[in-house]
């Protein structure tokens, strides 16, 4: 599902954990790294983390911690003062 059909949903549907596996931030202007990288690859790390804080995935959940993610891809990135 594209993350711009979110915006109408229920939260209802956004909190489903079987609504997880929904999951794609493909084109998303706030997400450049993220977008790039296969859509199973985000999913997996994102509800891997959330699993090891003793939570159930969901769409709700997963975007909340993208933008940490994004931020980790960012500065894997960026090139270090020491070479």
């Amino acid at each position: 599902m594209n993350w711009k059909n979110w915006i109408n949903q229920e939260i209802a549907f956004l909190q489903n954990p079987k609504n997880a596996h929904l999951f794609s931030l493909k084109g998303h202007p706030e997400f450049p790294n993220l977008s790039q990288l296969p859509e199973e690859e985000v999913l997996e790390v994102l509800s891997d983390f959330l699993e090891s804080e003793g939570r159930v995935p969901n769409l709700e959940l997963l975007l909340a911690y993208a933008p940490v993610y994004e931020v980790t891809l960012q500065k894997q990135n960026l090139p270090s003062i020491f070479g």
